[in-house]
Formats: C-alpha cells, sequence, structure tokens
C-alpha cells in the first residue's frame, strides 16, 4: 500500500483532536480508577489477614480453656 496523502476538513481536524482529547481524558480517569481500587483491596485484603490471624489466636486460646477445663 502506497503512503498517499490525506486530505480532511479542517474543522474535520479539529473535531477529532477534541475527541482524542476526550478518550484521553477518559481513559487517565479510568486508570486513577483503576489505582484507587487496587489500594482499597490491598487494604482491604490487610484487614482480611488481621482478622484471620485474631480468628485463630481466639480459637487457640479457647482450645487452652476447654482443656484445661475439661482436665481439671
Amino acid at each position: 500500500m502506497e503512503n498517499v496523502p490525506i486530505y480532511v476538513k479542517v474543522d474535520k481536524y479539529r473535531e477529532l483532536v477534541e475527541v482524542l482529547k476526550t478518550i484521553n481524558a477518559k481513559l487517565a480517569n479510568v486508570d486513577k480508577t483503576i489505582e484507587k481500587i487496587n489500594a482499597l483491596k490491598a487494604q482491604e485484603d490487610t484487614q482480611l489477614q488481621q482478622w484471620n490471624e485474631n480468628l485463630s489466636d481466639i480459637k487457640s486460646r479457647l482450645e487452652k480453656i476447654n482443656q484445661s477445663f475439661y482436665e481439671g
């Protein structure tokens, strides 16, 4: 395919440039939103891990209490 010049009306070119600017701005907003979601997910994962550790600790302590209660 040969490189052939493409002629576009100036008003259509300007319109296209504005559309591309809008698309780029929206993509930037999507990137920011995804970053926020990833940060929230990381916080959520950390919190869930802490809760699981606390639950395991409580279960362990309760098991020790049950053992000493039933042994004594």
